[in-house]
């Protein structure tokens, strides 16, 4: 493409270097130095160099893709293989832990580029939000504001340039996730649309119009029995996709099982499957299959003009290539160069030629590193870099000239010889004015449905691009290549060993409310904490909290002086409600030297995406409500991971976590309510042995309320002391009407009066998972229904237990408790008073 060129991505895992590296075409970005990669792994990239074929995978979610096929195209096929992902899954649940919304997406983000690690696939992405399950395409079309997600798959579909795009889903299913259809929708109209130079001209100053060759939609038998419909292949493409690749070791199928367990939020683990396996194509639109998905594209040199010298001396360094000896492939390697200089190509060959250099890298047992022992930098400070290189071969290679990011380059003029590691280290200046290394699709205040990103470039990738790249000029056999290195904080951890995470852009100071959401169940004052951090450096200044008209601060302000990066004081003013009902926020900001900072910071870890950093704006979510409480001492049982505890501590309960030797009837003996986890019967091996003992605490006087639960995986199927069945029902709309069937239970009247108010300003969903029969011993207590559909009767049931009472809900209270809904928060309070306690 005129505007672009080849960018060689380098990738890390926790603990070291990734197993693969591909060249994606992003607009005007360098080549990035790839990772390291054995013989066999070069000899398969060199057969790539004979293949110019591109096939994009589209769908809604994290996961959506079919791992297979994308392992077979990357690996087998030699193809450049993408996966679109419409959303990056932040409206699902978090099996890992508490982080949801924006935080699950950073998550279900890198658990992609992740899976793309192993699969070799690329990622892309749109601006859509997952905003949560939806039960037809038109709802989620108006939520996505369809013209722009539409204009993202243009833009991915022109900047990618695939010769086929496959879907996960038909266009015409009504009987699925309202994203799914919707992805297919938007793919059927992008396939024409990215080949129209009228529509989105505005991306045209950056890509040209793209004619894919066709449009398939990748179906399957369980597609059709899942409808109790007859599976028929007549008249579909079939692709065998089950085979094995001697190469890596690996049948595609295993690679794939690898590839979407990495999307461990979720629990989608997957056993590595062998034999074969075939897969089913049914077209959509553009050109007939005769005989395959590629049938018509020819994936040689012969679709580049004037290729034909390129193609044989690729050939000549496939049939030369010695594993033993991968350096005496470098001379076919730079001859393969020059030919790539001769053609005027503006799309295969800047990119053949990125990968021709990743592979003189490789076969050079090249290794080039930027890194720095600093995590955090702020604006107007310095970094200091060290830049490492080693040759690891007998061919010649001279080290010419580095550069940080846009500074001058500095000469070097040194050999590499065999073996010998050359290091230089420098402090770079970080301009004033950079900018924070926050996700590029959470700058900006999004809508319901859409990310807001006002750069174009951006739009697509899946994270932000390197904050300071360092490029290296090497000159072999009189060729000079530059390469790009993305600098990394690289340490060393007792566990995991040696480490590279980004480096974090931050302000100097960050402040964190400890409690992101202040209920105030009546007019009283509380203590409000914030957590002061210092990020790179010594900070001294003044805490102050900015509130709306009504609620009263006191003191003005509070003096912190930290003395050190990573110091931490917590301060804490009081906050007073007004007398009546109401919500509002709550914004703290430092002053440092004359300038404000409001931004908090949030950290999510875990080993399998490693460290990330999100800096929202230092605010908290002030709710007054008039909310009674009975009792004072709650147990909780974790599950997958919810904020449930936290939310009652703020109405004033004293909130215990209980394991496995604390289910003693002495021990629970003491606690107002006991309250399991979200899909804790998921999640607990051990809850089908925990559950006499809570029945038994019900019947003394205590009362046990059950949150939600999956159908899949259950490790029990008594959930109470009366039976159950769970089903997969559920209430999408959030503003669906809530009718009281028992309105004169207690659960409704006590201590608080449950109206019809209480439902309003939910979130994303009435709830999930409802069960749909139960015993006569259960009350159902609410009724709700998405529009045209049946009403759903299951999703709060109540049954006396003796003394006291046992709770099954599948209202969605990990959703509304964290985001400060006073209702849902009314009515928790009373289920957690039912007992006599």
């Amino acid at each position: 493409m005129k505007h672009l060129r080849a960018r060689l991505v380098q990738c890390f895992i926790v603990g070291g270097a990734s197993l693969f590296w591909a060249v994606e075409v992003m607009a005007a970005t360098p080549p990035l130095f790839p990772a390291a990669m054995d013989a066999s792994e070069i000899q398969l990239r060199l057969e790539k160099l004979n293949v110019l074929g591109r096939v994009l995978y589209l769908a809604a979610h994290p996961d959506d893709e079919n791992t297979t096929l994308i392992s077979l195209w990357a690996n087998g096929s030699l193809y450049d293989a993408g996966y679109l992902s419409v959303t990056r899954g932040d409206g699902g649940q978090n099996l890992l832990g508490p982080e949801l919304r924006e935080k699950l997406g950073v998550i279900r983000t890198q658990e992609l580029l992740a899976a793309r690690r192993v699969d070799h696939g690329r990622q892309f992405f749109t601006r859509a939000v997952d905003f949560g399950f939806s039960k037809n395409p038109e709802e989620t079309l108006r939520f996505w504001d369809r013209d722009k997600i539409l204009s993202d798959v243009v833009w991915v579909m022109r900047r990618f340039r695939p010769d086929v795009v496959v879907t996960r889903f038909s266009p015409e299913d009504r009987l699925t996730h309202g994203h799914h259809t919707a992805s297919a929708i938007l793919a059927t109209e992008a396939f024409p649309a990215a080949g129209d130079s009228k529509k989105f001209p505005d991306q045209l100053a950056l890509v040209k119009p793209w004619q894919p060759k066709r449009l398939v939609w990748n179906t399957s038998p369980f597609f059709f029995t899942n409808r109790k419909l007859p599976f028929d292949p007549a008249g579909l493409t079939t692709l065998e996709a089950g085979g094995y690749n001697p190469l890596l070791g690996k049948a595609y199928t295993e690679m794939a099982a690898a590839s979407v367990s990495m999307n461990k939020s979720q629990g989608v683990g997957s056993p590595a499957r062998r034999g074969a396996r075939t897969e089913y194509f049914k077209l959509l639109a553009g050109d007939a299959m005769h005989g395959g998905l590629f049938d018509g594209v020819d994936t040689s040199w012969r679709r580049v003009a004037n290729s034909n010298a390129v193609a044989t001396k690729i050939a000549k360094v496939i049939t030369d290539f010695r594993p033993i000896d991968p350096s005496a492939s470098v001379p076919g390697l730079l001859g393969v160069r020059d030919e790539l200089d001769q053609l005027k190509d503006d799309d295969w060959v800047p990119q053949k030629k990125a990968e021709v250099d990743q592979i003189i890298a490789a076969c050079l047992g090249l290794h080039l590193e930027a890194s720095t022992e600093t995590p955090v930098v702020s604006p107007a400070q310095e970094l200091p870099v060290k830049l490492e290189a080693i040759n690891r071969s007998n061919v010649a290679v001279d080290w010419i000239s580095y550069r940080l990011a846009s500074a001058q380059p500095t000469s070097v003029g040194e050999s590499l010889p065999l073996d010998k590691l050359i290091t230089k280290e420098f402090k770079a200046p970080i301009p004033a004015g950079t900018q924070y290394s926050q996700p590029y699709w959470l700058r900006h205040p999004a809508t319901v449905g859409t990310f807001t990103v006002e750069n174009q470039d951006l739009i697509g990738r899946p994270t932000n691009p390197p904050h300071f790249p360092a490029e290296i000029t090497i000159k072999v056999s009189g060729h000079e290549i530059t390469y790009t290195l993305d600098t990394k904080y690289r340490t060393v951890e007792p566990i995991a060993g040696e480490v590279r995470y980004d480096i974090v852009i931050a302000p100097p100071v960050f402040a964190n409310f400890v409690d992101p959401v202040l209920v105030f169940p009546n007019a009283n004052a509380k203590k409000v904490r914030v957590r002061v951090l210092a990020s790179d450096g010594a900070v001294k200044g003044d805490v102050r909290l900015s509130a709306p008209e009504g609620w009263a601060v006191s003191p003005s302000s509070i003096p912190v002086d930290l003395k050190n990066a990573n110091a931490e004081k917590d301060v804490e003013f009081s906050v007073r409600p007004p007398a009546n009902p109401g919500q509002a926020t709550l914004k703290a900001g430092v002053t440092v030297g004359g300038q404000s900072f409001s931004f908090s910071r949030e950290r999510i870890a875990y080993p399998h995406i490693g460290v990330h950093i999100l800096m929202p704006p230092a605010e908290a979510k002030l709710v007054r409500a008039d909310i009674q409480t009975k009792g004072d001492l709650i147990g909780y049982i974790p599950g997958a991971g919810d904020d449930i505890p936290a939310a009652l501590q703020q109405i004033g309960y004293t909130v215990k976590q209980l394991g496995e030797g604390e289910l003693g009837p002495e021990n629970l003996r003491q606690f107002t309510a006991i309250v399991l986890g979200v899909r804790i019967f998921n999640s607990q091996d051990r809850i089908a042995t925990w559950l006499p003992a809570l029945i038994e605490y019900a019947k003394g006087g205590g009362v046990v309320v059950v949150q939600y639960n999956t159908t899949a995986d259950l490790k029990s199927t008594e959930f109470g002391p009366y039976p159950l069945q769970l089903s997969r029902d559920r209430v999408t709309d959030e503003t669906a009407e809530v009718k009281m069937l028992a309105p004169d239970h207690p659960v409704l009247n006590t201590p608080n009066k449950i109206t019809a108010r209480d439902f309003d300003g939910w979130v994303q969903e009435r709830g999930l998972y409802f069960p749909d029969k139960w015993d006569s011993a259960w009350v159902p207590i609410l009724s709700s229904h998405d529009p045209n559909e049946k009403p759903l009767d299951g999703g709060l049931l109540v049954a006396k237990v003796d003394k006291g009472y046992f709770v099954y809900t599948g209202y969605s209270w990990f959703r509304q408790l964290p985001a400060g809904v006073p209702g849902a928060y009314r009515i928790f309070a009373n289920m957690v008073s039912l007992g006599g306690k």
